[in-house]
């Protein structure tokens, strides 16, 4: 499936989104580790172009690593082949800070062993930070995507992450709008977007295509952030 990511991720130079979320997150979870002039390890799971990896780094002094299931060459951090459905992590125990996955979970028939091994090569004290579509919210366009085969729950994932032995796992709902991040208080505004009819997503008839109202979409459709310790 080299084509997955062009098709279902198209590269859009004006899209700002990726580096907004790579401040939030870092700012929120990775920045502790940078202190001391330490210089952390992360492994992003399933990290495709590099582009979350890449994005990190610009906040931060961090050491680079990705797997994923396709052979690439990619440049500026270190890459390996996994495959997380019957593959151990291609790393030893306690080898990295903080292990990164967005959009993955969901691909993934064998979770226990995503989730053992992440655990299994994360350092005592480090962080596990995923991002999944909420299966509540997300339902209906779901397996639009026909590599979706695992729909997760915020109490699903939660008690999943606690049930392998992360620490503190926790799950929140999150919306991939900005201003949510910057202002939480202003959460009732995609609350209420969230009432309107599910046409109003988009600006044409067919879907999954660049040409949606992503106020009016990701209002609608909500993504579950997980994090649990080591």
């Amino acid at each position: 499936m080299s084509n997955y990511a062009e098709i279902i991720y198209p590269p859009d130079e004006n899209n700002s989104y990726p580096i907004l979320l790579a401040e939030y997150l870092f700012n929120r979870f990775m920045k502790k580790y940078t202190e001391n002039d330490n210089i952390p390890k992360i492994l992003d799971i399933g990290c495709s172009r590099g582009t979350a990896l890449k994005n990190f780094a610009k906040f931060g002094n961090l050491e680079l690593h990705g797997i994923d299931r396709r052979d690439e060459n990619y440049e500026g951090f270190n890459f390996k082949e996994c495959n997380l459905e019957t593959e151990k992590i291609p790393y030893p125990d306690n080898t990295f800070d903080i292990i990164y996955n967005k959009s993955v979970l969901e691909h993934v028939f064998n979770a226990e062993n995503f989730l053992s091994e992440s655990l299994r090569v994360l350092k005592p004290g480090g962080i596990f930070i995923g991002l999944t579509p909420d299966w509540e919210s997300t339902h209906k366009i779901f397996f639009d995507d026909f590599t979706h085969v695992r729909p997760w729950t915020k109490k699903g994932l939660r008690d999943g992450l606690n049930i392998m032995g992360f620490k503190d796992g926790k799950c929140e709902f999150f919306y991939q709008l900005p201003f949510t991040w910057k202002y939480p208080n202003l959460v009732f505004i995609p609350k209420l977007i969230a009432l309107l009819p599910d046409f109003l997503k988009w600006k044409t008839k067919e879907h999954r295509n660049t040409k949606d109202r992503k106020l009016v979409r990701f209002s609608k459709e909500i993504m579950l952030l997980s994090t649990g310790t080591k």
